[in-house]
C-alpha cells in the first residue's frame, strides 16, 4: 500500500527528471519543448500551467507539500531562465519570483 511520503517522494523523483530533460533540452536549443514539459508537469501538480502559476503568486502554492516545494522551485527557475533567454523578461521575473516564494515557504517553522 502506498503512504503518502511513497507518493510524495515519487512526485520529486519525476520533478528531478523533469530537470534533467529541460536542462537537456535547453542546451539543444528547444525551448519551447522544455516550456511546454514545465507546463505538464506543474499543471498535474497544481491544476495550473506554469504560467498561471507564477503569475498568481502564493495563493496556489500554499497548498503544495513541504517536500516538493524546493525541487518545483528549481523547475520554475530554469522556467525563468528558458523566458529570459527567449526575451521574455516579465514572465521570467515572475517565474524567478514564484520560485522565491516556494523557496521561502518551505523552510520550517
Amino acid at each position: 500500500m502506498l503512504t503518502e511520503r511513497d507518493v510524495i517522494m515519487r512526485l520529486v523523483r519525476q520533478l528531478a527528471e523533469l530537470l534533467a530533460a529541460v536542462l537537456r533540452l535547453r542546451r539543444e536549443g528547444r525551448r519551447d519543448e522544455a516550456l511546454r514539459q514545465i507546463d505538464g508537469i506543474t499543471g498535474r501538480l497544481t491544476g495550473m500551467d506554469a504560467g498561471a502559476l507564477c503569475l498568481l503568486g502564493e495563493a496556489p502554492l500554499a497548498g503544495l507539500p513541504r517536500e516538493l516545494k524546493l525541487p518545483l522551485a528549481c523547475v520554475l527557475r530554469q522556467r525563468a531562465r528558458l523566458l529570459r533567454d527567449a526575451r521574455r523578461e516579465l514572465e521570467a521575473r515572475q517565474a524567478f519570483g514564484a520560485a522565491r516564494l516556494l523557496v521561502r515557504s518551505a523552510r520550517p517553522g
